[in-house]
């Protein structure tokens, strides 16, 4: 099979499409032929090498990790799938023609979506859900804060925090203001031309995608005991403290039970994927230049078949 593979750590000039051989099925798993592959910030942070102290790879590596397509083979053990199903979520080495996985993360594909829409929603869309619903647990008239709100995670906190009737308000580009509208932010504010700091106050949460600067100014438009988690950047002790607020440093974890919320949520109409680029898998290396250097407007995938 065909597959985006490392043999060293480095920049994007390390990958190659090579021929690899396509994995052996387990009694408990399933083998997918991969449609389309999402494309995220931790992808190019593997091939860099500044997760290798987290995540020991063995080379050569084929990178990806988020992924939609279709069920080709099955395990003797596994019950709930069949040959021909649509599935979408996480798997290892996504950058290629198939892929395996355990039959218990299987989760079926929103049916109302294409393989590209589908395949950008596993990270970020859980990072969503996970940030909205189980940190910041957003409720009707909560004032939120979204550092990054047009981007791949931030669109989709914004539309989940509107679910639950929040007031959202987000940061993001002059460009990007529209959208942020159409997603139902009640404020969205150009970062570059606009301080958020003097058009906010007494917010109940920030969620920071960001980082930087935009972490730092934060603190001070919180309500007193009010929420910083970030995504990107350890909250600062000394502020949290000060300011008697929370402050928490988020890493998402990988569950199948909220990526079949997350398909529900699709097709339900309450969240909606924006790709910005398709592009083939040959062009791997410009989807990973495209996404380090943040030229990318919303989810790039990458389709395989």
């Amino acid at each position: 099979m065909k597959a985006v593979r490392i043999h060293n750590y480095g920049h994007a000039d390390q990958m190659r499409i090579e021929d690899a051989p396509r994995p052996m099925i387990r009694a408990d798993g399933a083998i997918v032929r991969i449609r389309a592959a999402g494309v995220n910030p931790v992808d190019w942070k593997i091939r860099e090498g500044y997760l290798k102290d987290v995540l020991r790879a063995a080379f050569p590596l084929t990178l990806g990790q988020d992924f939609a397509g279709d069920v080709v083979e099955v395990g003797k053990d596994v019950r709930d799938f069949n040959v021909g199903d649509k599935v979408f979520g996480f798997a290892s080495g996504t950058y290629a023609e198939y892929a395996t996985l355990s039959g218990k993360d299987l989760v079926r594909m929103p049916a109302s979506v294409d393989y590209a829409a589908a395949a950008s929603l596993p990270t970020a869309g859980l990072t969503a859900i996970q940030l909205v619903f189980d940190v910041v647990k957003a409720a009707k008239d909560q004032r939120i804060l979204i550092h990054g709100g047009a981007g791949g995670v931030g669109s989709f906190a914004v539309q989940l925090a509107r679910s639950k009737q929040a007031r959202v308000f987000a940061t993001a580009s002059a460009l990007d203001i529209p959208y942020l509208q159409s997603l139902g932010a009640e404020q969205a504010i150009d970062y570059r031309s606009e301080r958020f700091e003097q058009k906010l106050k007494d917010v109940d949460a920030v969620i920071d995608l960001v980082g930087g600067d935009s972490l730092a100014r934060s603190y001070q438009v919180l309500r007193n005991g009010g929420l910083v988690v970030s995504a990107v950047a350890k909250p600062d002790d000394a502020e949290i403290a000060r300011r008697n607020l929370r402050g928490v440093i988020f890493v998402m974890k990988r569950d199948p039970s909220q990526l079949a919320q997350l398909a529900a949520l699709v097709d339900g109409g309450v969240v909606k994927p924006k790709v910005s680029q398709v592009l083939p898998l040959t062009d791997a290396r410009k989807a990973h230049d495209l996404s380090q250097k943040g030229k990318s407007k919303g989810k790039i995938v990458l389709q395989v078949a």
